[in-house]
This record gives structure tokens, sequence and C-alpha cells, in this order.
């Protein structure tokens, strides 16, 4: 149900009306470079806090013609007071706090570009083991390269190639079990 305005009501937000045009502006300079963020936010804020002052306060800063300065010093006590504020919690806090994240970035290229030959920095134990393991068939290379060098769960790996979790298991058990036997000389 919409309340009535009283006369005092309307002659106020009359008076915001011929205001608004240079609250608009104002808004923009005290966000300076957030205003495309924040301006319209504060602007907002600022205007509700001021209607939410007892009818009396707001006709008389309309009386003295202090209406634009009040709203404007409401709207820089909100933006740069910082965490205390109700602007802060409602609107800022969200919108500054994203990380732009680049999906094309190749952080491990850049790190392996540091490395002259990756060969050298293998012990002989996982040199045994990729030889040893470019020997399997290409089912058995799959398992443990997805099980044990990537990190993926057998359920992971069965529903991916529609093969049954157990049978994963089992077989990279084994296969492990034959790549420990032919590598053991070098632990």
């Amino acid at each position: 149900m919409k309340k009535e305005l009283s006369p005092d009501e309307l002659y106020v937000r009359q008076e915001l009306a011929k205001v608004f045009p240079q609250l608009k502006i104002n808004a923009e300079k005290v966000c300076g470079w957030g205003s495309q963020k924040w301006a319209d936010d504060l602007l907002q804020l600022s205007v509700e806090m001021f209607l939410l002052k007892d009818i009396k306060v707001q006709l008389h800063t309309i009386e003295i013609g202090k209406l634009e300065n009040l709203i404007t010093v409401i709207m820089n006590q909100q933006l740069k007071l910082g965490p205390t504020t109700k602007f802060y919690h409602t609107h800022r806090k969200f919108l500054g706090t994203t990380r732009e994240l680049f999906d094309n970035h190749q952080y491990q290229d850049d790190y392996l570009s540091f490395q002259k030959d990756p060969e050298e920095n293998k012990s002989s134990l996982m040199q045994c083991l990729e030889c040893e393991i470019k020997k399997l068939k290409p089912y058995e290379q799959m398992i443990i390269r997805k099980s044990v060098m990537y990190g993926h769960k057998y359920t992971e790996i069965a529903e991916e190639y529609g093969i049954p979790g157990s049978t994963i298991a089992r077989d990279v058990k084994r296969e492990l079990k034959k790549l420990k036997e032919i590598c053991k000389k070098y632990y």
C-alpha cells in the first residue's frame, strides 16, 4: 500500500528535482576515477539518507539554501570514510574486489622457458619410469599418465572413457607394480 506524501514532503521532493542535475555532477566529482562504477549508487544512497532525516531538518536545510551542500557532504562521507559506511557495505565492497582473469596467459610456459634442458634435471628413476611407460600399450600408458602423473581420480577416468572404476584401479595397481619392479634399482 502506497503512502500519501504530505505537502511538506512534496515540497522537499520538488526542491530535490531542481538541484538533481548539479547533484549528479557533484557525485561524479566526488567519485573521481570511480564515477563510472559508483556515482549513481552513491547519489541514490545519499538522497535516501537525506530523506530519512526528520522533515523539519529537511525543510530547514532547504530554507537556508544548503540542500545541495548537505547531500554532497553525505556523498563525501560515504565515499571517503571507507569500510565503516553504509555505501561501502552495500555497493563499493562488491565492485572493487573482483580480479580480472586472463584465460590466454600461459603461466607454465613462462616458468619452463627458464630451464635450459628439462632432461638434465630428471633423476635416473624418473628417466627409467618415462622410458618404461613409453613401452606400455596405449591403454596402460593412458591410465598411468592420467592417474599417477596428472593426478586424476579413478572415477574421473572411468567416466571419461566409459570403463568401470574398479577395472581402472586394478590395472593401475598392476602396472605400477610392474614399473616398480623394473625401476627398483634406481630407488
